[in-house]
């Protein structure tokens, strides 16, 4: 009630949001279909998990259509969005300039977007990112998650702004970046590190021209907002140019009767295996992201917190979870539903899955959680990543 009457003070008789309301509904019959909403949200150029955030929020009723006042909900979560703020009610009341959409008219590429819109990133500034490119050896034109990872964690920004800066610039979600995509990701971050908010979503301008040909392929599962490592697993189905996981660990013993007991009680693992067995499309085992999407994303959690949790169950680090990793991340789910629990920085004993015990002990890894401190310790501070990060701070001087 708080969002409404909020967001009728802010947008009851402002003319850009009755100029769109009337686009949409032109009988003035108070009811927006499902059908049109979503045409006309979607030139907004947002993602469509964005987008599908947004009508979850304003079809609080889950009635399939929008009236006026959801409507103008939804206008005001895509305005947020575009600005780099929370797609969340809370943001509502925050001041932000009206939502904008493209027009249909003009000729638009199949992602929404103008052919002809220059793009942001200017000629001297793509000549000082194609140098840094070039001095982390791209394979084929391509730089993997592992080379780019150094130069992101050198900018000091937080982890989760990084990793959405991957997200972004990661556009054909191959794992890798070319030139062009890493000339995004500098661009952002570069913008990031002047107090620039980096948005939820890649406006038009921000595509390279390179890309604006290829349809638009929304992320398949957003659970990964920390640096782009071997674990996004959405690499792992599409896609020639994959990043190769870790191997996964061998299977491990039986824990000895002196463990801890597990914090997932018989019955709730029951029925998380219940689901594990609906989940596991191909049935190996595993479930990755893009299989776990929608379970998780229907518990409206933040990415930021379902990305936490990803990160501290999927324990071989191989961008899939198993049976007992999945009933964990579904028992740490029900913890912040529950209870309001955020998840542990690292796993306790008792958190951590019984047949995960013995391979953890023996590679000595307690701090599983991908934090900047444990990822920076990863990296063993080796003579190639100390000349990446001299080269990223030589061009970030020049820029600045």
């Amino acid at each position: 009630m708080a969002a409404s009457l909020s967001l009728t003070q802010l947008s009851s008789g402002n003319p850009v949001y009755d100029k769109y309301y009337r686009q949409v509904d032109p009988t003035g019959s108070g009811r927006v279909a499902a059908a049109d909403a979503a045409l006309f949200l979607k030139r907004s150029g947002l993602a469509d998990l964005v987008l599908g955030k947004i009508w979850d929020l304003a079809d609080s009723e889950c009635k399939g259509f929008l009236n006026k006042q959801q409507f103008f909900i939804a206008l005001r979560l895509v305005a947020c969005a575009q600005n780099g703020l929370e797609v969340a009610l809370k943001s509502l009341s925050l001041a932000v300039s009206p939502p904008k959409f493209h027009d249909t008219s003009s000729p638009l590429l199949p992602g929404g977007m103008a052919i002809d819109i220059p793009w942001v990133v200017k000629a001297e500034e793509k000549m000082k990112f194609d140098a840094i490119f070039e001095s982390l050896a791209p394979v084929g034109g391509m730089l993997t998650g592992d080379k780019v990872k150094p130069v992101l964690l050198n900018s000091k920004l937080p982890v989760d702004v990084l990793g959405r800066v991957w997200e972004l610039s990661d556009l054909d979600r191959d794992g890798m970046l070319d030139r062009d995509e890493f000339a995004v990701a500098m661009y952002l971050v570069y913008r990031a590190l002047e107090g620039e908010p980096v948005p939820m979503s890649l406006p038009p301008p921000l595509v390279p021209p390179s890309k604006r040909k290829k349809p638009s392929v929304p992320p398949l599962m957003p659970l990964l907002p920390s640096p782009p490592s071997a674990k996004d697993g959405r690499s792992s189905h599409t896609g020639s140019k994959t990043m190769p996981h870790p191997p996964k660990p061998a299977p491990a013993p039986a824990p000895t009767p002196a463990a801890s007991p597990w914090v997932v009680s018989p019955a709730d693992k029951a029925k998380y295996d219940e689901l594990f067995s609906k989940t596991d499309g191909d049935m190996d085992g595993l479930v990755s992201g893009p299989e776990v999407r929608d379970i998780f994303l229907k518990t409206g959690l933040p990415s930021a917190t379902l990305a936490r949790i990803w990160e501290l169950c999927d324990i071989g680090d191989i961008g899939k979870l198993t049976r007992e990793q999945f009933a964990l991340a579904l028992y740490l789910i029900n913890q912040k539903l529950s209870k309001g629990l955020d998840p542990p920085q690292s796993l306790a004993p008792e958190m951590i899955p019984p047949s995960d015990r013995h391979s953890i002990k023996q590679n000595n890894t307690v701090n599983l959680a991908a934090d900047f401190s444990a990822i920076k310790e990863l990296d063993s501070l080796s003579n190639e990543i100390i000349d990446l990060q001299r080269a990223f701070l030589d061009t970030q001087s020049a820029l600045h």
